[in-house]
């Protein structure tokens, strides 16, 4: 047994100790409930938004999407026809069964079991860095999907320049100005659940695209953090979690300005097809970088 079948054994049973009913108490109504944790996640799942309001009953699939399928549920609120997927389908056929989600389907993502350009869109929420040979299924979804596929995943470690090092060492004290963490190099970044973390390279995404000829890709940094509780808290502006999540993500915004250090999280798109100037336009004035390639002048 290789190493990535041992990777999909454990997380088909990923969810075999989850406490369903408990869980299902949160997720059932979950975007009916304002919580601090419902509003840290409608910041990943904004980016779903320009393409939803521009095409309305347009097809998705929702890669990773195991827990209650929350992905496919905002699609389907918000205009568009979500199937989620995920290796462990137990708390999806629980979110069927609770008529959370219209339908579910068993998929690896690193052989989708679906036809070519079968769904419009594809996504997948913090779930790619799971995946032992994640590169297959950003192939996957480039295949099964017309226009393009989305990504909101951990973000790729980018080196600091030394002279960012020392002051940030400074910051932080003077001690060990040269010590091995400055430069957050890890040699085995794994999650309790047995999987490296394989974060999200911009550039990597770049290659991919320009390998397959493909028109563009846009993508946003962003901070994000997760407090203990946050499931709990009914969202306000005083609300206590909220306001540290919100300090962090000000400290975050203000150090990332001084070179200092980065975002956490970013959202990623690779597309297809040229998408329409008003989504373009909307990704831009949310802070997106949009990239379009040249065409490759030997084909």
């Amino acid at each position: 047994m290789g190493l990535e079948d041992k990777s999909y054994k454990i997380h088909e049973q990923s969810f075999i100790n989850t406490e369903v009913e408990k869980e299902l108490g949160v997720y059932k109504n979950w975007f009916d409930n304002p919580t601090t944790d419902l509003w840290r996640h409608k910041r990943m799942l904004s980016v779903l938004d320009p393409f939803l309001h521009d095409q309305k009953g347009a097809s998705w699939l929702t890669i990773g999407d195991g827990r209650f399928g929350t992905s496919a549920i905002y699609i389907n609120r918000n205009g568009g026809k979500a199937l989620a997927t995920d290796i462990d389908t137990k708390l999806l056929d629980v979110a069927k069964q609770n008529n959370m989600i219209t339908d579910f389907a068993y998929a690896n993502a690193e052989k989708l079991p679906f036809t070519d350009e079968q769904f419009d869109f594809s996504y997948c929420k913090q779930a790619y860095h799971h995946f032992p040979r994640p590169i297959l299924a950003v192939y996957e979804m480039l295949r099964v999907s017309k226009h393009a596929v989305i990504f909101t995943e951990p973000r790729d470690f980018i080196p600091i320049p030394i002279i960012r090092k020392i002051l940030q060492k400074i910051k932080h004290g003077l001690k060990n100005i040269l010590n091995k963490k400055i430069d957050h190099h890890d040699t085995g970044n794994y999650e309790t659940i047995g999987n490296y973390v394989y974060t999200i390279s911009i550039r990597e995404f770049e290659k991919i695209a320009l390998g397959l000829g493909l028109p563009c890709i846009a993508y946003k940094d962003f901070h994000d953090i997760y407090l203990k509780g946050v499931e709990n808290e009914l969202f306000s502006k005083d609300a206590k979690l909220y306001k540290k999540i919100d300090r962090s993500i000000v400290s975050n915004q203000i150090e990332t300005s001084f070179g200092l250090t980065n975002p956490n999280t970013i959202q990623a798109i690779i597309f297809k097809t040229i998408p329409a100037a008003n989504i373009i336009s909307s990704l831009k004035k949310d802070g997106y970088t949009f990239v379009s390639f040249s065409p490759n002048p030997y084909i």
